[in-house]
């Protein structure tokens, strides 16, 4: 990190449980460890669960924001601390977060840059739409960081003459447990009232197994776990099913599945796949957009399925079942591909696109 990146803000949502609040606090501390002073500001103020360096200042709200956003308080806010701090960059994530970044800036000397998190397909609501449109119209990001190439295609025509460059998420340091046993074990791994985590389907594919002896665990952070539990029971399946709920400690989880689906429907960028891949599991992921297929070859190092089949997925569950040297071959490939993703690597990039002149 030279001289002239020696500050930097990020904005972020908070720290607490979720992809892009992990991704903002992966990114601060690498930034961090590569000679930065950082500012992590949380627009909202919220229990952490991610955790930040020492010497990173976190800057919360106070009286405002601790359920829902206050546009108004929030672009002053952002305005106010920006001048506080007087940094060299500024690196928000998420489009909306982005926009009202933007309005915060306006007439201000400081550039920032996006870091767009949400998957392509994914359409904003007015009237976050009208403001992120109105936004970037009058004070466009210095440079657009995508996750996957095509979300990267999205961007582009979003913001025409913004540089779009792609850069996948960055992975912790994942834990290994070589003493711990791989055992009989399905492991899936998000939050469980989102739809497009895609647990419903995960939970009829494993209805549909042939093999009775696997167990499926799901971690989740959330407790509206009630609609999946009902599924289960309807299914006949809730005896094997185990809801984690929130673990501090997923990486022993990694440890002893015997393989990890991620059955979403949608991702900005699978981070839960990425972990998985390192830590040495045999992965299966639906195609998805985006991202399962910039990461995984398919029968190299890991097994993709067509988006949606539960049926499919079964049947490449039960293939993999009972293949255990295929699933140990899928697991070393994963690792190898898993450097692309080390923290060290993509944090160096994202240094690079934001000391660019």
């Amino acid at each position: 990190m030279n001289k002239q990146a020696n500050k930097i803000l990020i904005i972020a949502p908070c720290l607490a449980m979720g992809g892009i609040e992990r991704a903002s606090s992966n990114t601060a501390n690498g930034l961090s460890e590569l000679g930065a002073k950082v500012y992590f500001l949380s627009l909202f103020k919220k229990e952490a669960f991610f955790k930040l360096n020492e010497g990173i200042e976190i800057i919360e709200p106070q009286g405002f924001n601790k359920t829902k956003l206050s546009l108004f308080k929030s672009i002053l806010w952002i305005r106010k601390e920006v001048k506080r701090v007087n940094p060299e960059h500024i690196l928000v994530f998420n489009k909306f977060y982005g926009a009202i970044t933007a309005l915060a800036l306006l007439g201000t000397k400081y550039p920032y840059f996006l870091s767009e998190r949400s998957s392509p397909l994914f359409v904003w609501r007015q009237p976050m739409r009208a403001i992120n449109k109105f936004a970037f119209s009058i004070k466009p990001p210095k440079g657009v960081i995508a996750q996957t190439n095509i979300a990267a295609e999205y961007q582009r025509k979003y913001f025409k003459k913004t540089e779009v460059i792609v850069i996948p998420n960055s992975v912790r340091e994942v834990q290994l447990f070589p003493e711990i046993k791989r055992e009989k074990v399905i492991l899936a791994v998000g939050r469980l009232n989102d739809y497009l985590k895609g647990f419903d389907l995960l939970i009829e594919s494993f209805a549909k197994l042939k093999n009775q002896d696997w167990e499926l665990h799901i971690a989740g952070g959330d407790e509206e776990g009630e609609a999946l539990k009902e599924q289960a029971e309807r299914l006949g399946v809730i005896n094997r099913i185990k809801f984690l709920g929130k673990v501090k400690e997923i990486d022993k989880c990694y440890a002893y599945a015997g393989m990890f689906v991620i059955p979403s429907r949608s991702e900005g960028f699978p981070n839960a796949l990425a972990e998985a891949m390192t830590a040495g599991c045999c992965c299966i992921a639906f195609d998805f957009v985006a991202g399962p297929n910039e990461m995984i070859t398919n029968g190299v190092d890991g097994i993709l399925v067509p988006s949606g089949d539960t049926q499919k997925l079964a049947e490449a569950i039960d293939d993999l079942i009972v293949k255990d040297d295929f699933r140990d071959v899928l697991a070393q490939k994963a690792i190898k591909t898993s450097q692309h993703f080390k923290k060290s690597t993509i944090i160096s990039k994202i240094a690079n696109v934001i000391n660019k002149k």
